[in-house]
């Protein structure tokens, strides 16, 4: 992700227009392979962190742009953890050992002999004493890209960049397959934003929270807004407004499919979350009577409103499916809404867990004196819902 000092606009009275590399401009392609070769190099030699910045140095001065081929370069580095030591502790038992036995008179080759001697010591003297300081770190893998890709990331951040400063963020895509939307909600899931989706005829309207609209952790909610950001270039058709507060001024951003941007989003499977992939493996392996279906539909609420549960099961007899929504403490906003919906249309198979962080015990009696009708229909959980529970309700259904 781009930091701000890499990030290029113009101002258009109230619009925020970013400056986009051209992706073909040999000069920058140029600039790009030197510094994606300095990588490729350096995680060849497991050279550290110090030794590559010192080695990018040369390439960051000749242009504006290099600096922010380093910064996205960097993200897709793997570097090696130091030693499980406690590097501060060691260095300072080291120093004290060495200072109270040289001022004995001990010479530098008696005082290596003693510390070679000392079973601690000798296993830290054979790490680099400094290995927990950042600039040590060695540089092990870089996920390798070409120097035009570089360029359309560079395109992607710049918009990305502008997003962590947005206070809304509004999206309108026209006549969208199924299964294009359905990935796209599955993004909205995976990166638990807050959003409005509405459908009316052929076009689907999202609007989503911006970082500078809620209160709580705003720095990761901002960072998982500008990550979603390359779902939307999946689209064939897509609009995207936002407000951003940018230097003490609000401006707009408007974008849509002809700014030519790419997604380096490829493979949605790499972005489920570890405890949605166990709850499937614990599923298939704990429970026969029921499977869970792959494509999840997009189901429609009150007033044009559109939703996308989280899971969907069949019963391997009957066929029949129901549907699995669950709400974490960033969609609590929306809990009743969606009760009243199912309140009201009972023949919808559709089953609502919701996580103990936005309801207890007595708030669940609560919604169930309100809305009695929903008795088998809501849960609690916490953080992510059991195999076993959901079976029970699922045969209870």
């Amino acid at each position: 992700m781009l930091t701000k000092e890499h990030l290029r606009l113009h101002r258009r009275a109230d619009r925020a227009l970013p400056v986009f590399a051209d992706t073909a401009n040999p000069d920058l392609l140029a600039a790009a392979e030197s510094v994606l070769a300095i990588f490729r190099n350096g995680a060849t030699h497991k050279i550290t962190r110090g030794e590559l910045s010192e080695q990018l140095t040369g390439v960051t001065a000749s242009r504006d742009e290099a600096a922010a081929f380093v910064k996205l370069a960097e993200g897709l580095c793997t570097f090696a953890d130091c030693a499980e030591l406690d590097y501060p502790a060691m260095r300072a038992e080291l120093f004290s050992v060495s200072g109270f036995a040289l001022q004995n008179a001990a010479s530098p080759e008696e005082l290596r002999e003693r510390l070679a001697e000392n079973a601690r010591f000798s296993v830290f003297l054979r790490q680099d004493i400094y290995g927990d300081l950042p600039e040590n770190q060695q540089l092990v893998s870089f996920r390798d890209l070409s120097a035009r890709e570089l360029l359309e990331r560079y395109n992607v951040a710049q918009v990305q960049g502008l997003l962590i400063y947005a206070r809304k963020l509004q999206i309108r895509t026209d006549n969208a397959d199924p299964a294009e939307l359905r990935r796209l909600f599955k993004y909205l899931k995976f990166f638990r934003l807050l959003s409005e989706i509405r459908q009316k005829g052929q076009t689907s309207y999202l609007t989503i929270s911006g970082p500078l609209e809620i209160f709580a952790n705003t720095r990761k909610y901002a960072l998982q807004l500008a990550a979603f950001f390359p779902a939307v270039l999946l689209l064939k058709t897509w609009k995207l407004n936002a407000e951003i507060e940018w230097k003490s001024r609000t401006l707009q951003l408007n974008l849509d499919e002809k700014s030519k941007l790419r997604s380096h989003y490829r493979n949605f499977s790499a972005y489920v979350p570890e405890e949605i992939a166990m709850f499937h493996r614990l599923f298939r392996e704990k429970i026969k009577d029921w499977t869970i279906v792959g494509e999840t539909p997009v189901l429609s609420g009150n007033q044009g409103e559109a939703f996308f549960p989280d899971l969907s099961f069949r019963e391997e007899t009957s066929r029949k499916v129901v549907h699995l929504e669950l709400f974490h403490r960033w969609h609590k906003h929306q809990l009743e809404s969606r009760l009243i919906y199912l309140a009201q249309h009972r023949q919808i198979p559709l089953l609502l867990g919701i996580d103990r962080s936005i309801a207890d015990e007595n708030a669940l009696t609560e919604y169930l004196t309100e809305y009695p009708q929903l008795t088998d229909r809501l849960f609690l959980f916490r953080d992510f819902p059991g195999v076993d529970r959901v079976a029970k309700l699922l045969r209870e259904m």
